[in-house]
């Protein structure tokens, strides 16, 4: 069975057309290059880079042993000179397409590279057809998906040159439209319209302002509108200093940015408003009894002056300033509800049970105020927002389980910023 590849003559056609385009492309870079010989070479592209990268892969080098897959190569390695000798004369536009081009017919010699190599495999199995007829279809089924993803591949070529080719039109005539809208817009220069741009200019400054006050820049559904209005006032700027007889284009992007302004304002508007809401002291406070309560247990909460008492019982090892073992998923709590209300102070208060000595509970009750204190400032708590205080075994809020008195009480009250 011959497991040679086979090219079609359509293929072959194509390939003849792509040697011409390319010759063609390589005498337009040769011509580039002597008219800008002389001039210092840019950065090298993104596309170039990649290009040389695969290139320079040892992987590569057994392309040119392989038949079909060497021609490709060779064109690939003939795009990289002719991309590289373009962007030494600063022709960076056309030095792109070459590394676009020669990226994709590299890539075509990688997938005719795989085909033979499944062809060499076919070969073998063949010898085994008996033993190994699963392999052979796997085979079969692999060799013929190659030749898609080749046929894929070559169109992709295609489509890509197409699509790159309209859209250099595309921009070439936008330029074109744009220099010859000025050019009309300069015939009728005149101090009337200079001084319309500065006042539709000022009247964009003045919704840009607006729209700062809801914050239209911060927030996610405004913000790029927002941004959008801020390139095309910048824009009008820029153009009203190069050409300022271009008073029509001028308006017109200005006029366009005072939309855009006032649209972001309206967006952001009501977010803004209830993000403002939401800030209102009271309201903070009412959101933090209610998340404390959520987190902690209501028996555990109690409403404090400005704020909330959170009482964590059962907290330390008898006559300890240790940690019980479990605590840590309540402390982690605690420490992202002190985060997220940055305004509030934070008052811990240390407790113990009644045994051993007055004065040791005391001490150790203060220890376990600063043990808490200690651990919140590890997890991003600001240590000026802390303040500490130990109780030793007075104020007893336990009397059916003495072990629960082994406590902190937190209050979190607000500032008042």
């Amino acid at each position: 069975m011959d497991t040679t590849p086979k090219v079609d003559p359509g293929s072959r056609r194509m390939r003849g057309s792509f040697k011409s385009k390319m010759g063609a492309m390589v005498a337009l870079g040769a011509a580039s290059l002597m008219l800008g010989a002389g001039c210092s070479p840019s950065p090298k592209s993104d596309e170039l880079v990649e290009l040389e990268r695969m290139l320079q892969d040892p992987a590569a080098q057994d392309l040119r042993d392989i038949p079909n897959a060497a021609r490709f190569h060779q064109e690939a390695r003939q795009l990289r000179l002719v991309s590289e000798e373009a962007r030494e004369e600063r022709n960076d536009e056309l030095s792109q397409e070459y590394a676009v081009l020669g990226t994709l017919r590299y890539r075509t010699a990688v997938a005719i590279a795989k085909q033979f190599e499944a062809a060499e495999r076919l070969k073998v199995a063949n010898a085994k057809i008996e033993e190994v007829n699963p392999d052979l279809r796997a085979t079969n089924e692999t060799r013929n998906a190659l030749a898609r993803d080749i046929q894929q591949l070559d169109a992709e070529i295609r489509t890509a040159v197409r699509e790159r080719e309209a859209r250099r039109q595309a921009e070439a005539s936008r330029r074109e439209s744009t220099f010859n809208a000025a050019q009309r817009d300069n015939a009728d220069t005149s101090t009337q319209d200079l001084q319309q741009v500065n006042a539709r200019i000022e009247a964009a400054e003045a919704a840009r302002a607006a729209a700062l006050e809801y914050k239209a820049d911060a927030y996610e559904r405004s913000r790029a509108v927002f941004n959008r209005a801020e390139s095309q006032l910048s824009n009008a700027r820029d153009l009203l200093r190069s050409q300022p007889g271009a008073a029509g284009t001028i308006l017109q992007q200005v006029n366009f940015a005072v939309q855009l302004f006032e649209e972001a304002a309206n967006t952001a508007k009501p977010i803004h408003e209830e993000m403002v809401e939401k800030m209102r002291p009271e309201n903070r406070i009412s959101v933090l009894r209610q998340m404390a309560s959520d987190n902690f247990g209501r028996p555990y909460t109690e409403e404090e002056y400005q704020g909330v008492r959170i009482v964590m019982a059962r907290m330390f090892e008898p006559q300890e300033a240790n940690f019980r073992q479990n605590t840590d998923a309540m402390l982690d709590v605690l420490a992202r509800l002190v985060k997220e209300y940055g305004e509030f102070s934070v008052q811990i208060e240390g407790y113990t049970q009644r045994r051993g000595g007055v004065t040791e509970n005391l001490a150790t009750s203060q220890l376990r105020a600063h043990r808490v204190r200690d651990f919140l400032v590890e997890r991003g708590v600001e240590l000026e927002r802390i303040s500490t205080e130990g109780f030793g075994q007075e104020r007893l809020r336990f009397s059916d389980d003495a072990e629960n008195n082994d406590r902190v009480e937190i209050i979190l009250r607000h500032s008042g910023r």
